[in-house]
């Protein structure tokens, strides 16, 4: 699943963003589209650490939870990735719990190998409203990465739904892609934020539209008018996972000699709420 996944990743990431410039402070919208919308900001300060979530209104119950703060991820709510040797590797020594957070490092073993890590609910849902508390250490050679893949594995068919991905050093905006269809047509977005400072990214998904959030001010929507209402992926179910992505291409900038010798994303709770028809 981590090898597939990973390899889906960068080939979208190649796609979608081949004409990137190496600027990262310019983020560039990935539709290829001249009707693309300008970076969104967020009119709420980022918050000092994160508040507890309130259930957002219209939706069904709580499907999923997680507040990290036992000592250990439990397994029946989590998988960790196994593919140290991958295309994006990730090793499940760089998966951690301590002091009431996730933890995913990024950073040179000691062979040289420069290695991070991820993991994916086990909870697969059709539908939903998602919600994730997270930062990450500055450091260019890294990207931060909250989505949600289909269960079925078959990518780039049935779809993906990327919440966000704080692809540069500096940490200074996230962008949101959503993909479907055998042809991988996508749409995506950038939102500015100080992304090592905390913040909430979320997503609505329906069958009529992928909606997303920061620190609850909506940003972006996909489905509600003819150029887009045939991207929200409606397929398959889908689950969330949580990657810090070593990398070094046209998205994810590479390493330098700035760059921490351990970069940090930190994850402070998750919530996934059940879909309600009509919401």
């Amino acid at each position: 699943m981590s090898i597939r996944r990973g390899y889906g990743w960068a080939l979208a990431a190649t796609i979608a963003l081949a004409a990137c410039t190496n600027d990262p402070g310019t983020p560039q919208w990935a539709a290829g589209d001249s009707n693309s919308p300008a970076p969104a900001t967020s009119a709420t300060a980022p918050p000092k650490s994160c508040a507890k979530p309130t259930a957002p209104a219209g939706w069904g119950p709580l499907a999923f939870s997680d507040d990290f703060t036992a000592t250990k991820l439990n397994p029946a709510k989590w998988s960790i990735y196994d593919d140290p040797d991958g295309h994006v590797p990730r090793d499940p020594s760089r998966v951690a719990v301590s002091a009431g957070e996730l933890k995913i490092t990024g950073g040179k073993d000691a062979d040289g190998r420069d290695v991070a890590g991820g993991l994916s609910s086990n909870l697969n849902f059709l539908y939903g409203h998602v919600d994730v508390c997270f930062k990450v250490d500055r450091g260019a050679g890294y990207s931060a990465i909250l989505l949600l893949w289909p269960e079925s594995e078959k990518w780039p068919d049935d779809g993906e739904i990327d919440i966000s991905e704080v692809n540069r050093g500096a940490r200074a905006y996230t962008n949101s892609f959503v993909h479907n269809h055998p042809n991988n047509d996508r749409l995506g977005h950038a939102t500015r934020a100080d992304f090592t400072q905390w913040h909430v990214m979320s997503a609505d998904w329906t069958p009529e539209r992928v909606t997303f959030y920061l620190d609850g001010d909506k940003q972006w929507t996909v489905g509600l008018d003819a150029r887009t209402e045939g991207l929200v992926p409606t397929t398959s179910p889908m689950h969330l996972a949580i990657q810090l992505d070593q990398g070094c291409d046209a998205f994810i900038e590479c390493r330098t000699a700035a760059t921490p010798a351990k970069v940090v994303m930190h994850t402070d709770w998750v919530r996934i709420y059940s879909y309600k028809e009509g919401v």
